[in-house]
């Protein structure tokens, strides 16, 4: 441990490696770059069982002081949720939560400069007796996502329920924000805390979700060389890129179809679910790929990309990741929040069936267009969507509490 520099402990939910997911990738850049500046002690909730993992995880941030991860890990239930409701303050925190956990946090805040809770469910496994400086890292506007869930759901007690759970996951955010010196939250999630959780605009910092900008360094894709094959990653297992994916096939796909009999639509992504599976198979022109490992092979025939969510909160990695390596986009206003895009000058941002529709058709057949989409988008992200900057200044915003 070098004791030229402040100890900071910071706890997140899960181990974030390998960093193949939006939270993953934010989280573990986040923890790459502040071992520069801290003695850095990270305690996880869970992933403890995944040994190589682990070990690659000490591997890939070697300059971390300490690294604890657990395996608290409830499965997602009825049985479980109904007893979350009961014991917990969230069905998440109730999820992760241990005695042991809770005990190891305690003793490593007290022996800590600045702790940092990842997710606002961690904030549930710090003790109220701590008095020490505390920075909240939010990822999303928790409520939200709940709030969404439910209207996604056809019955009344589904509805109320989760409803109920979004009350609670509201209250726990509130209480996180609150009781810590500052929030990092992306621009979209601070207006909706601040909406609807009543909080000043001095308890934020701003923070961006980024996706691998890596790829800005690759070349140009030639899209004008590619077949008209469309681009969709995501996890599947995730009910927005779930919910998305599934109305993008049954409603816009058709249209597209129609229009482009030659059209592709490759969809990557694990954990989909066997209904899901089903429509992929059974519709015409869409191959469903299943989790891919190098997705440059499939971006790099590809002549354009989709996000098509129509619920969530943060900003989406993927809608990143499409700018960053070029490939015109086309996407929901839910996918593009929290981004400065324009419609049509870096992206096509639609939320109608035959909108979506048209934008997709459109930059398969106008490749000059598409070129020019392209190319404002990389540029946009080039000059304000960046790790190295964005991390400077929340190093500025930490070091200023002490």
């Amino acid at each position: 441990m070098d004791q030229t520099k402040p100890t900071l402990l910071f706890v997140t939910t899960e181990l974030p490696y390998p960093p193949d997911s939006g939270g993953r990738i934010k989280t573990f850049r986040l923890l790459q770059f502040l071992t520069l500046h801290y003695n850095v002690k990270l305690i996880c909730a869970f992933g403890g069982k995944r040994k190589k993992a682990v070990e690659a995880m000490k591997a890939a941030i070697p300059g971390l002081s300490y690294m604890q991860v657990f395996d608290n890990h409830q499965p997602r239930t009825a049985i479980n949720f109904f007893v979350a409701l009961m014991t917990s303050p969230s069905f998440n925190a109730f999820r992760i939560y241990s005695k042991e956990l809770e005990t190891m946090i305690k003793w490593s805040a007290e022996a800590s400069d600045v702790l940092m809770v990842d997710h606002a469910e961690t904030i549930d496994l710090v003790p109220e007796e701590f008095k020490g400086k505390i920075i909240y890292h939010s990822h999303n506007a928790e409520f939200k996502l709940w709030s969404d869930f439910a209207t996604m759901r056809g019955t009344f007690l589904t509805k109320w329920m989760l409803e109920w759970e979004a009350s609670r996951v509201k209250q726990l955010e509130r209480y996180a924000i609150k009781r810590s010196t500052f929030t990092f939250a992306a621009p979209n999630d601070q207006e909706a805390l601040k909406a609807e959780l009543g909080i000043e605009d001095s308890k934020f910092r701003l923070t961006y979700h980024l996706g691998n900008d890596a790829l800005l360094e690759l070349d140009d894709i030639n899209l004008k060389a590619n077949g008209k094959e469309i681009f969709y990653a995501g996890t599947l297992s995730w009910e927005p890129n779930r919910d998305g994916i599934q109305w993008f096939i049954e409603q816009c796909w058709p249209m597209i179809h129609e229009k482009e009999p030659s059209a592709v639509l490759n969809v990557c992504g694990g954990g989909a679910d066997e209904d899901l599976l089903k429509l992929m198979e059974k519709t015409a022109g869409v191959n469903a790929l299943g989790f891919v490992n190098d997705l440059e092979s499939i971006m790099q025939k590809s002549r354009c990309a989709i996000v098509p969510l129509r619920f969530g909160s943060g900003m989406k990695i993927k809608t990143f990741d499409a700018l960053y390596r070029g490939l015109p986009l086309t996407t929901t206003t839910i996918g593009a929040e929290g981004i400065a895009l324009e419609n049509k000058k870096h992206a096509h941002i639609v939320d109608e069936d035959n909108a979506f529709a048209d934008a997709v058709i459109s930059v398969l057949n106008d490749t000059d267009a598409a070129t020019t989409l392209r190319d404002q988008g990389r540029s946009i992200c080039r000059a304000i969507y960046s790790y190295p900057s964005m991390l400077q200044g929340m190093l500025e915003d930490i070091r200023s509490m002490h």
